[in-house]
């Protein structure tokens, strides 16, 4: 009984080369995405320009690599499978992308507006809503749709990196960081950037997120960890000095690339020399694109309206902390149960095993 219950919990972690790392990771950009949305909305109860204002946002800074840790990770469990049929691959893995997004999709749509959208004379415009992008209800849902994105890609991806030379890849890489640089800063001197499309497709984080995994050598890491830090402090530097920064230090800029990788590989080292990972880290990391998922109606409706949670109660540390662990441990839960119920029963058509 009690490992029934575990397996629940934490499933079956003795995949052979499994990269603990990789947990490690899952782990992080699943705290860092609760913590962006919860001091997000400190700070939108701050002062602008306050002391605590801009602790704020350079805490948001820091959490707000979540979404590039996400989308790296994706590469790097994605792009080094070899001999995957695209039919198997789609079967098997894409739908268990696609089908929670679905589902999540609904209940937020649902709770929101009301049971009507479950009748069939609704099913129609649910799906051409689906299909639109993310709802009012979860503006979070963009980033499930740039990964279901890169899935489509997969495939083709997966045929150029595993057919060119590794030092071509490290000039791809290159190449890709000079794109994320001019359509960042182009517009600081007037021009208009013309690489917006290839940058928000995020393609190439998801690629960056391979190099780092299998590809990167030890002097290039160094080099990431280096341009990290520096990225980090002179982007506390702007923060801190009121510059208009909004623009050119989130997403795909090269600061927060470059602060992105050095997380990555700083954890990647620091798991070196383990063999397993905690009940904690094997939990979260098991259930984490449900908590991403489910995690802002959880902050929003069930933390802070139902259980009266200020966030900026006990000053701006207290407070953040609270929902933060109120709203990973709740979004856990409920992540555990409709993962193992209906999410489960939707997925058994596309997991049967080949006779």
């Amino acid at each position: 009984m009690l490992e029934k219950i575990k397996q629940i919990f934490i499933g079956n972690k003795n995949i052979k080369n499994r990269k603990i790392y990789i947990d490690d990771l899952r782990v992080i950009a699943t705290v860092f995405v609760i913590g962006v949305h919860t001091v997000s909305l400190a700070a939108s109860m701050t002062e602008y320009g306050s002391i605590a204002f801009r602790v704020l946002t350079i805490f948001n800074y820091i959490f707000l690599s979540c979404n590039l840790l996400f989308v790296m990770l994706s590469g790097a469990l994605l792009l080094p499978v070899k001999n995957e049929p695209a039919g198997i691959f789609f079967r098997k893995r894409f739908t268990k992308v696609a089908i929670p997004l679905v589902v999540y999709y609904i209940l937020y749509v649902v709770a929101k507006e009301g049971i009507d959208w479950l009748k069939p004379d609704h099913w129609f415009l649910m799906l051409k809503r689906i299909l639109t992008g993310a709802p009012v209800e979860a503006p979070h849902f963009w980033l499930v749709y740039v990964i279901i994105w890169l899935y489509v890609l997969t495939p083709f991806i997966r045929y150029i990196v595993h057919n060119i030379p590794d030092n071509v890849l490290s000039g791809v890489i290159g190449v890709i960081f000079i794109i994320c640089t001019l359509d960042t800063y182009l517009p600081l001197f007037g021009v208009k950037s013309v690489f917006g499309i290839v940058v928000d497709s995020f393609a190439g984080t998801f690629l960056f997120g391979y190099f780092l995994a299998e590809k990167c050598s030890r002097k290039m890491e160094n080099v990431f960890l280096m341009a990290g830090f520096l990225a980090f402090l002179e982007t506390c530097m702007w923060i801190w000095n009121g510059n208009n920064y909004v623009d050119y230090i989130y997403q795909n800029s090269p600061t927060m690339m470059a602060f992105s990788a050095a997380i990555f590989i700083l954890v990647k080292r620091l798991a070196v020399q383990k063999t397993k990972n905690s009940f904690f880290v094997q939990w979260i990391s098991r259930y984490s694109y449900s908590i991403l998922l489910i995690h802002w109606g959880v902050l929003h409706f069930v933390v802070k309206q139902k259980l009266h949670v200020d966030v900026l109660s006990g000053g701006i540390a207290g407070g953040c902390i609270v929902m933060m662990v109120l709203t990973l441990f709740i979004s856990a839960f409920g992540a555990m149960i409709l993962d193992n119920t209906l999410l489960k029963w939707l997925q058994i058509p596309f997991s049967r095993k080949k006779k």
